[in-house]
């Protein structure tokens, strides 16, 4: 982000601080003497953080943030408000949601890849013929959390008739993709019989509901019992590498390959291996995984769940290919594995897509676009 701010010419003054979460009021000291011995445009940060935009309210200078996790409690935070903030979002439902919630400068705007460092790390040419490995890694691979510790524990226990009903959702909203099944059915009843079993505070400032944290609860249950299950759907059909740090032996078949690192080694997985599987952590309603954007951004051939801004902003079998359910997943799995061109092709071409729309000078020029027109 730095450097992209730099290509586009402005002047970066970097700030780093540790924080223990991201409602800390320890940085406030040192951003007011910054600020206090220079003069800025504007402040920026990854994901939104309170106490930084109660300081640029204070000062009356524009915060601009970028939200990149979904859920993100601190758009729960009463300094959403502030007049000063200028808040993108990737999920357009977040950013909905922002301004239902009184966000009075709220945009949509998809995440970004570094496309250069990218083509730089993995020798990536405009050329066909040399874009793709000799040989390749995996036939499947996943990169992610299986999230199979969740708080939904302490839900376990709960009234026969209550556990019902959260199975039934859960069993509902696995059925669907690219809409929020859960929400709409907790009733406020169904909401106080879970806060018995898992209470909650919120914190000063905070305006989230019991409602709005059960159901990031539930919306993680389904996400790992769906990544489980169609993780293991797919080794009867092919083999599958799993990178992980979750309990892996919940997937027997998969072939356990720990943990990597964003920047040295998952580039180059995503590009050897034949198919990438994106699983979409259901708390994203609408956006485009970061994931989903990365895997195109190497060049790899991208296999994921339905989501509606990845069919809005890429060409379903051109830049990628989606599955509807398990055995559509298990049959598209077998297909691809055994038409190589056809996979090579689609992979090239939403390689050509992501790099062209979702570099980081583009999405950061667009960025400055909403924010100086709203000035």
């Amino acid at each position: 982000m730095i450097e992209t701010l730099q290509q586009l010419g402005h002047n970066v003054c970097a700030q780093l601080h540790e924080l223990s979460f991201y409602f800390s009021d320890a940085l406030i000291p040192s951003l007011q003497q910054v600020f206090a011995s220079q003069s800025f445009d504007c402040i920026f940060t990854f994901n939104f953080i309170p106490p930084v935009s109660n300081v640029a309210e204070a000062i009356q200078i524009p915060y601009l943030c970028w939200v990149y996790d979904c859920p993100h409690v601190t758009l729960y935070s009463n300094s959403l408000r502030n007049r000063c903030n200028y808040i993108f979002l990737f999920d357009r439902k977040m950013q909905q949601d922002a301004l239902l919630h009184g966000a009075l400068h709220a945009y949509h705007l998809p995440l970004a890849i570094n496309a250069d460092r990218l083509a730089s790390h993995l020798s990536l040419s405009g050329s066909r013929d040399t874009f793709f490995p000799t040989t390749y890694r995996h036939e499947v691979s996943f990169v992610g959390s299986l999230y199979e510790k969740t708080t939904f524990e302490h839900l376990k226990n709960v009234p026969p008739h209550l556990k019902g009903y959260l199975d039934g959702i859960i069993a509902a909203q696995k059925q669907v993709w690219g809409a929020d099944v859960i929400s709409a059915a907790l009733s406020p009843d169904h909401v106080n019989e879970i806060y018995q079993a898992l209470p909650f505070t919120r914190s000063a400032g905070e305006f989230i509901t019991p409602k709005d944290v059960y159901t990031g609860v539930i919306q993680k249950q389904v996400t790992s019992e769906e990544r489980i299950s169609l993780l293991n759907a797919i080794t009867n059909v092919a083999p599958v590498a799993l990178y992980s740090a979750s309990d892996t032996s919940l997937c027997p078949k998969a072939a356990p390959m720990g943990i990597v690192s964003y920047t040295a080694e998952m580039p180059d997985i995503f590009h050897t291996t034949k198919i990438n599987l994106n699983i979409t952590l259901r708390s994203i309603t609408s956006g485009i995984p970061l994931r989903a954007i990365d895997i195109l951004g190497c060049g790899g051939f991208l296999l994921s769940n339905y989501q509606p801004e990845l069919c809005e902003y890429f060409t379903p079998d051109v830049d990628f290919v989606y599955f509807e359910d398990p055995d559509d997943l298990a049959e598209k799995v077998t297909y691809y594995l055994s038409h190589e061109k056809e996979r090579e092709d689609i992979a090239y071409h939403g390689y050509q897509t992501v790099t062209q729309n979702f570099s980081y000078p583009v999405q950061v020029s667009r960025m400055f676009e909403l924010f100086t027109s709203a000035l």
